[in-house]
Parts: structure tokens; sequence; C-alpha cells
């Protein structure tokens, strides 16, 4: 197990010193919580684009890939239980956080008496031992690593691939396990951040050829320090108007170094290039038809030709013609019936007298 305890503490300081007062802090972070919650969903049994989750936490409208109603709600199902295990890591709600202190209390002996690595896999053990659920702990790791001093943030290293089946739960083999997953984790966060300076230092790049006064590489510095920016942000970091910065944007996608991720004409959300794939997980926005209000068109009004959809319902939904009776049949039948009736009633109308009744004739 020293081994291991040794790996992941070297890989803990590494990030630590790497990311300390970085310039893309908050986008690795970022990039740190999406992934984090992928693995813990994964591990949990959901799989999921960590991009539609973060076109959710934008405020954006992911783009659902199912084939059909079933594969879209599961896919939603799997989206909603990832956000969840966002909530833990990094916007905890209210009862969660109280279930995440319950987490911190369990950890506290432990932790004092065996270290900050070794306690915390023990009390992470007993925790789940009782029955308890893995997310809170996995909350509770995040605040434990800046408390203890191990971060200087609240960093999501959970180590979520311990918890993958066929992994040993004996105690001896499931601590060097989980350790083995904090320094992986470590590692590949490391790699991230190499990935994300290597995209800023090529936009940084290529934004060159500017005036002495230009403020362009402030601007690569700023859109690559966010996630996603928008215009108004951007002005407002750079200290320019709206239009100028607006200006900075148009000519960033020009070349290429910068993405609009929202495909608005309004409201616009701008990141470097790297983040692609955000782009291509959010829903493209209905286009409105030219000329046409809000609503269904008016009777007499013809559809544009160009809106398939409209065509389509038309078509499917078209009413049927109303429905004329015809009683000429009927009224055949009916006119043979009383024929028939009224021959039928002729012999009694025109039957001889009964004489032998007739006493008037015999008296003459």
């Amino acid at each position: 197990m020293t081994p291991a305890l040794t790996r992941t503490a070297l890989a803990f300081g590494a990030l630590e010193q790497q990311l300390r007062r970085h310039p893309l802090r908050e986008a690795v972070l970022f990039r740190m919580r999406l992934e984090a919650a992928r693995q813990c969903a994964a591990v949990d049994g959901y799989l999921i684009d960590p991009w539609q989750l973060a076109a959710s936490l934008e405020g954006l409208r992911p783009r659902i890939r199912g084939q059909d109603v079933f594969e879209r709600g599961g896919e939603v199902d799997a989206l909603r239980y990832a956000f969840e295990q966002y909530q833990w890591l990094a916007r905890a709600t209210t009862s969660q956080e109280e279930r995440i202190t319950q987490a911190l209390t369990v950890a506290v002996a432990p932790v004092s008496h065996m270290g900050i690595l070794w306690g915390s896999a023990l009390a992470f053990r007993e925790w789940i031992e009782v029955g308890d659920a893995r997310a809170p702990f996995r909350g509770a790791l995040v605040r434990l690593w800046q408390k203890e001093g191990v971060f200087s943030g609240l960093y999501p290293v959970t180590g979520a691939a311990a918890f993958r089946g066929g992994t040993s739960w004996e105690e001896r083999r499931w601590i060097p396990t989980w350790l083995d997953a904090l320094e992986r984790e470590a590692a590949g966060i490391r790699d991230m951040v190499h990935t994300l300076e290597r995209a800023w230092r090529d936009a940084r790049a290529q934004a060159g050829n500017q005036r002495r006064n230009s403020k362009a590489a402030l601007a690569i510095d700023i859109i690559a320090a966010h996630p996603v920016i928008s215009a108004t942000t951007l002005a407002a970091r750079l200290s320019v108007s709206v239009q100028a910065a607006c200006v900075l944007l148009e000519r960033f996608l020009d070349r290429g170094l910068v993405i609009d991720v929202t495909h608005r004409a309004a409201r616009r959300l701008f990141a470097l290039k790297d983040l692609a794939p955000l782009r291509e997980a959010v829903r493209m926005p209905k286009k409105p038809v030219p000329g046409r209000k809000r609503g269904r068109p008016r009777l007499g009004e013809e559809a544009d030709p160009d809106d398939q959809s409209v065509a389509v319902a038309e078509e499917a939904f078209r009413p049927l013609p109303r429905w004329q009776p015809d009683f000429s049949e009927l009224e055949a039948a009916i006119s043979n019936v009383e024929r028939l009736n009224h021959k039928m009633s002729l012999p009694e109308e025109h039957s001889e007298p009964d004489m032998g009744c007739n006493d008037h004739t015999l008296a003459l």
C-alpha cells in the first residue's frame, strides 16, 4: 500500500503546483467537473456525453440523439443523473450540503489518526459499509482536499474508477485500487491542462499582426480563461464597448480561432476552437419563417413552401369531408311496401255485399 500512497501524494502535489495561480484555472476547473461527473455517472451505470452536460449547464438545449422515444428517454435520464452528480461536486443544494456535512463528520476521526489519504479511504469504506450512497462522500472529498490543504481549490478528484464492476471490496486490495484511481485522475487533469495551454498559445500566436495598442491578444487570454463567454462579458473584461468586443469576436471567427457554440444570431456564446464538441452537442434553434407572426397561420394564408413540417402536418391531419346521408334506397323501399299494402287491401274494398244480411232488400 505504501507505494500507491506515495505515488498518489506526488501526483496531488504536482497537480496543485501546476494549477496554483494558473491563468486558465477556471476553464480547467470547468473541464475537471465535467469529466468527474461523467466518470461518476458511468460507474453508476449511466453513460453520457459530457458536452451535453456542458450545454445544459450553460443554459443551452442539448441535442438528444436517440433513435426512438425509449433511447431518447434513456439519454435524458442519464443526463439528469450526471447533472445530479455535478451538483454534489460543485453546486450542492441545501439537502445535499446536509448529507455532505454528515460525510465530513464521519471522516474526521480516520483522517486525524491515519492521515488525509489513508484516512479518507477508510472513512469512504465505512460510509459505504453502512449502506450510504457514494455521491455524498464524493462531495465531501472535494471539500476535504481543500480543508486539509491538499489542494487550494475545490478540485473534483474522487477516485470513481475504484467502484467499477469486478473490483475487490477487501480492504487490503480496495484501498490501493482507490489510491491508484486518484493518481490516474490527477494525471489526466495535468494532461488536460497541457492541451488547453497548447490551444491557448496557438490562438494567441494567430491573433498577432495587430496594432500596438490592440487588445486582441488580451481578448484571447480572457476567452481562454472562461469556459464560454459572451460579447458583453468580454467587453467588461477588456473595458471596451460591446460593439468593439463584437468586432474582435467576428475577426476571431473569420480566422477560425474561436467558435460560436450557440448557433444563434443573438445572445451568442463563444469559446476557443477546442470546444468544438460543445457546439455539436447543442441543439439547432428553430428558425422563424420570414414575415410570419407567432402561432399558426390564418385561414387563407399560404404556408411557406420551405416549411416542410407544416406541409407534412397538414397532409397527415387533413379533416375528412362532411358525411352527406343518401336516403334514396330507403325511400324506394318504403314506396314498394306502401304499394304492396295498397294492392292487398283492394279485394276487401270491392267485394260483393252479403245478401243474407240485407233485410231491406228482402222486404222489397
